[in-house]
């Protein structure tokens, strides 16, 4: 189990608490170096005035030539201290980065296939990529400038009144009213940067969905109609993004004025106090030095809150989906091999409108037999598949491995035991090889070797321009769809697990090759359970029971002459696949 953020995944919403617990040490280091610092920039001025004073002839407590040395002491350490406390701040900004990422992508591995029915890859994307990066700009960049902010205030207010502090009351204000203006515009930040990150999803899954389907949209001459989409999906983004701008432009003037506006009361009152005597030339110099060192740090409010809100409402995106539970479990039972899988009044509903995809399904399969199953589209045979692979839940009866309640089972050592192949199977932008070792890494070139000739692909392979090491692209888009189906077969086979459930993962072959995959499949399956749904039923016809699904429920099961005499749907079926094939012939 992999532990991130110091608590276990997949556990409900992160807070920015739990983000920072693990770079607490770190967070203390950078505002050590953040003090440091501004302890330095706050020495400054003083020594400014002592300067104003030697220069006016008066008394000081040292010489020019030590004000120049350490003027310029101030300025080497400071800069030292400037870049240690941002490389400090910063790098923890992209830890937690880091951490949410790697948090966010075990969890969404976690979750079940029905969270994928509702979420498409391009949202997901967008939080993966937009969400988390607004919260790696609070964790470093608003935070550091926050510290900052809070020191340099600190230090600077206390000593603006030791000096004068009528002067520093009058001068503070605007600077007070920055805080106050900038807050109360926070909460609608907020509002419209969710609604901007919202846009931006639908704008990220408009464009991964058009890419990965290129070919179709070309095919049926359909640009111009998904162009027009997209523009109105980005003038969508587009208002979003201005809405949150229309702020982020009275904000951040706002700020400014406000910190010229103290300036310019500096000028004025201290210049009054001066003329009136009761202030001197290097104090009066030292109060606007000040000031405009408070300038950056209170303009910087109005980033630090427009980046909060980001994050806050990134950080509210990424837990809707830390709030999505996995439906699909740990239990506590683990054995090996699966001898048996058994389904008890098995139902299955699917989909927001819960369709009815399974009703009451009884079937058995164990070790040494094979198990067809056959059915028109739509009757339920992926569905099936996919409850035996506990992939998904069943909503009424049970499913037994090895006369264990599914449930009561770690998914670990029960997914090790139970290969899928399905009739359009993923494979990665890697070589044939790494796609055929990719549940098992470490496997030998004999033992590829082998199941490539078990699924046929010996000749296919020998034809390619670098055989095994030949990298297929994207999703495979080098092979043809016969190739894929056997590449993702031989790869099933290679784990040899206990149990083989295959898919209708033959279609894209020649009923020659399928014939001849399925007869080895069956001399080499004494030693596992195996259920081949396939839309050929010449490939099933010599299975232990066959298996007849129509609107989800089981209507037939018999041997392949027991179904045939029966006169049902099954021998509807077979009678039309001999027809086609007496038509190609």
């Amino acid at each position: 189990m992999i532990h991130v953020l110091g608590f276990k995944p997949a556990r409900g919403a992160v807070s920015f608490r739990q983000l920072f617990r693990p770079y607490v040490l770190w967070l203390l280091l950078g505002f050590v170096f953040l003090l440091l610092t501004n302890a330095m920039i706050l020495m400054v001025p003083r020594i400014i005035n002592i300067g104003v004073q030697i220069v006016e002839g008066k008394p000081a407590s040292m010489d020019m030539q030590s004000v120049l040395l350490w003027l310029f002491c101030l300025a080497i350490l400071g800069a030292l201290a400037r870049t240690l406390s941002r490389r400090t701040l910063f790098n923890i900004g992209r830890g937690i980065e880091r951490d949410l990422r790697n948090h966010l992508f075990y969890h969404l591995s976690l979750l079940s296939s029905n969270f994928y029915e509702k979420h498409s890859v391009g949202d997901l994307m967008s939080h993966l990529s937009n969400d988390i990066n607004n919260v790696r700009m609070f964790a470093g960049f608003a935070v550091l400038n926050l510290l900052n902010l809070v020191i340099i205030f600190s230090g600077s207010i206390p000593i603006l009144i030791s000096i004068d502090a009528a002067v520093a009351f009058a001068c503070l204000l605007p600077f007070l009213l920055v805080i106050a203006s900038a807050q109360m515009l926070t909460g609608r930040m907020f509002h419209r940067v969710k609604e901007y990150q919202a846009s931006l999803a639908k704008l990220t899954q408009h464009v991964q969905e058009n890419l990965s389907g290129i070919e179709v949209v070309r095919v049926f001459h359909q640009e111009r109609f998904e162009e027009k989409k997209f523009q109105k999906t980005n003038q969508a983004a587009y208002e979003a993004a201005k809405r949150v701008a229309k702020i982020t432009v009275v904000m951040f003037p706002l700020t400014r004025m406000m910190c010229g506006l103290g300036v310019a009361v500096a000028l004025f009152v201290g210049g009054r106090e001066v003329v009136l005597g009761r202030m001197s030339v290097g104090d009066y110099v030292e109060v606007n030095a000040r000031l405009l060192q408070l300038s950056w740090p209170a303009i910087s409010v109005g980033f630090i809150l427009s980046i909060y809100s980001q994050s806050c409402a990134s950080l509210s995106r990424l837990n809707e989906l830390f709030k999505q539970p996995p439906q699909i479990v740990d239990g506590s039972y683990s054995d090996a091999p699966i001898t048996l899988i058994d389904t008890k009044d098995l139902s299955v509903r699917l989909g927001q409108h819960d369709h009815l995809a399974l009703k009451n399904i009884n079937v058995q399969l164990s070790r040494g037999r094979v198990i067809g199953v056959v059915g028109q589209s739509g009757s339920g045979k992926s569905t099936l598949v996919r409850i035996l692979a506990r992939e998904i839940l069943c909503n009424e009866g049970q499913i037994f491995y090895n006369n264990v309640a599914g449930s009561q089972w770690k998914l670990e050592p029960l997914h090790n035991q139970i290969a899928v192949v399905s009739s359009e199977p993923f494979l990665f932008s890697a070589s044939v090889r790494e796609n055929i070792a990719f549940a098992k890494t470490a496997a030998s070139d004999a033992e590829i070797i082998d199941v490539v000739e078990q699924v046929g692909l010996s000749d296919d392979i020998a034809g390619f321009p670098e055989g095994l090491q030949t990298v297929i692209g994207e999703r495979g888009v080098m092979l043809s769809g016969g190739q894929r189906q056997r590449v993702a077969l031989a790869r099933a086979l290679l784990v040899k697990a206990p149990v083989l459930l295959l898919d209708d993962c033959l279609s894209a072959v020649d009923s020659l090759t399928e014939s001849k995959i399925v007869k080895s499949l069956r001399q080499k399956g004494t030693d596992i359970c195996l259920l081949i749904v396939s839309h050929r039923l010449s490939a099933i016809r010599h299975a232990d029971e066959i298996v007849v699904l129509e609107k989800g429920q089981i209507v037939q099961r018999g041997r392949h002459e027991e179904l045939l005499a029966q006169e049902q749907l099954y021998s509807a079926l077979w009678g039309i696949e001999q027809l086609q094939k007496r038509i190609k012939s």
